[in-house]
């Protein structure tokens, strides 16, 4: 078994310290002894969390305080109060949040706010992208370079431009930079989207 600590290549990774360089698991399992993986990981999962509590503040607020005042003093909100009953479960938010309120941005091609809607794919993308550095295996590396290769070819600027293999820490700083931006892009997009097609 090989650990983030300590592995059967190296017994004593554990007492080297966290300048001790990152192999990956095709050369024994060295990765997660860098500083840097740490600091990349403490940013990854801070954006999970404020990430977490905005997708709450943002469907609590339309099911219970934004909404328009009746001529009998009461509120209809613009979720009609669903946040209780449908945020309990996996299915709620999925059903009730993510795919009903997305709505208007996935159709907002061809209004006035497709902008948002090509930025909400384009950063999709972006998003879906930083997991190919994210989480690397066996092979992926070699996959990647292959491919930037590949691609440096076919467009013909290959003796310009040599594409050079990354370290593993370099690749996760690439593939949280991609995740980051991605995601902010995307959950930025969604709400303005959402919010403007309210009125």
């Amino acid at each position: 078994v090989l650990y983030a600590r300590s592995s059967r290549l190296i017994p004593d990774k554990a007492n080297l310290g966290f300048r001790f360089p990152c192999d990956g698991p095709g050369r024994g399992g060295t990765c997660q002894s860098s500083g840097w993986d740490h600091v990349f990981l403490g940013l990854f999962w801070m954006y999970n969390c404020i990430s977490i509590v905005n997708f709450h503040f943002f469907w609590k607020m339309q099911s219970d305080v934004w909404g328009t005042a009746n001529a009998d003093g009461g509120i209809s909100y613009i979720t009609a109060g669903n946040w209780a009953q449908s945020s309990i479960t996996i299915n709620g938010w999925l059903r009730d949040f993510l795919w009903a309120q997305s709505v208007q941005v996935i159709n907002s091609y061809g209004s006035a706010l497709s902008a948002y809607g090509i930025m909400f794919l384009a950063a999709h993308f972006l998003w879906a992208f930083s997991l190919m550095f994210l989480f690397s295996g066996r092979g992926y590396w070699q996959e990647l370079i292959e491919s930037i290769v590949w691609a440096h070819r076919k467009l013909k600027i290959a003796p310009a431009i040599q594409p050079r293999a990354m370290s593993i820490t370099q690749g996760r700083a690439v593939g949280l930079g991609h995740y980051l931006l991605g995601g902010i892009v995307t959950s930025w997009a969604f709400y303005l989207a959402r919010i403007l097609a309210l009125g």
